[in-house]
């Protein structure tokens, strides 16, 4: 996949307004003056870091730091609705560390380790507020696919939320990436991946998921992106998940209301786990079919800059 993903930053569509043309002007020269290197740019309350001009990665309130602006980042830690008590989580990506930092706030219980590959990235974690290395926390410089066929891990949650300058980092959606996710999971351990792309794309990366997950796969959009948060179970849930799912988004909601657990939770979609298909075709069909109620043109999803921040500070 070569184009840059839609989802946070590609917010720039046909005669953008004077504002939006300043904004533009003011990453390119940010971006110019490091070098090509990813940049933060501070506006009011926001800090966001870029990889580029057109790729924003992340954003963060400065005087809340620990809390999740994007949409996208709160239906990630829907993990809980399936692992409630993680004791280790493994993230593939840092970014401006938002899952880390929320993580270590409201999971104190949990360790987490961080795989991330760019250097530049790893050297702005102060700048956004990302506690040095702990007992609790660890990252690690390292290419993940390289590292993981050193490395063994044993992880409750495994969270694949990994972009470059590109979008969506082609290598670690195979199925043999998938296969090392889930060699490192716990028997009733969670993968969390936030991929992006078109219909078409998702549907193959979803089989591929179903493959190596026996099915146990469900997914969602983010209410404010086109990004996709897809959840694949190591072991299967008692069934009827619907059920289980509700009680437990009921447990948790009073101690995660920004999460919406249980909006969350209704929007979840599958196959059927025993569903036999006659051919792959057929399966991805199948898959398809699930993804074009939800992949369409949303008025929700912002379409500049200015919509996006707009959006965020009424959330925040």
């Amino acid at each position: 996949m070569t184009k840059a993903r839609k989802s946070l930053s590609s917010l720039f569509l046909n005669r953008p307004s004077g504002a939006e043309l300043a904004h533009m002007k003011k990453l390119e020269a940010l971006h110019k003056a490091g070098q090509g290197r990813p940049f933060f740019v501070d506006d009011d309350n926001l800090r966001m870091m870029y990889l580029n001009p057109k790729c924003m990665q992340s954003a963060m309130k400065l005087d809340a730091p620990d809390e999740l602006v994007c949409a996208y980042s709160r239906a990630v830690m829907g993990f809980l609705l399936f692992h409630p008590r993680p004791a280790h989580i493994l993230l593939i990506g840092l970014g401006g560390g938002s899952l880390v930092k929320y993580c270590l706030r409201h999971l104190p219980d949990c360790r987490i380790t961080v795989l991330e590959i760019n250097a530049d990235v790893i050297a702005m974690r102060e700048q956004f507020a990302l506690p040095p290395d702990s007992e609790r926390l660890r990252v690690i410089h390292c290419d993940a696919i390289r590292h993981l066929q050193e490395e063994r891990y044993q992880a409750d949650v495994l969270l694949l939320d990994a972009y470059d300058e590109q979008g969506l980092v082609a290598e670690l959606n195979t199925a043999e990436f998938y296969a090392t996710c889930h060699n490192n999971l716990t028997s009733g351990g969670v993968m969390v991946a936030n991929v992006w792309g078109k219909p078409s794309a998702l549907a193959v990366m979803l089989s591929r998921l179903r493959r190596q997950y026996t099915g146990q796969v469900c997914w969602a959009r983010s209410v404010d992106s086109y990004n996709l948060i897809v959840y694949a179970l190591k072991t299967g849930l008692p069934t009827p998940l619907e059920q289980l799912l509700h009680k437990t988004a009921s447990q948790l909601a009073p101690s995660y209301p920004e999460l919406d657990l249980h909006t969350l939770q209704d929007s979840l979609l599958s196959l059927p786990v025993h569903q036999q298909f006659a051919t792959p075709d057929d399966e991805l069909q199948a898959i398809r079919h699930s993804l074009a109620g939800i992949m369409v043109a949303d008025s929700r999803v912002p379409q500049t800059y200015a919509d996006w921040k707009k959006l965020v500070q009424k959330n925040i």
